[in-house]
């Protein structure tokens, strides 16, 4: 007896729908999240490249 199991992890390349609808407001929050998100990595990339110390904290 065959027992072939169901694939639980979705391939990345299917053209299906995705799982999750956003509505237009959540889109626009997200892409505002996600520009926000490579401008800090972009400073920090930029930082690190200069030669500036890694730690930003102000330690008193």
């Amino acid at each position: 007896m065959t027992h072939q199991s169901e694939n639980l992890q979705p391939n990345l390349f299917e053209a299906e729908r995705p799982c999750v609808e956003l509505h237009t407001s959540q889109k626009g929050e997200l892409a505002t999240v996600i520009e926000v998100l490579l401008r800090e990595i972009a400073a920090a990339l930029a930082k690190a490249a200069s030669g500036a110390s890694g730690d930003d904290q102000d330690h008193d």
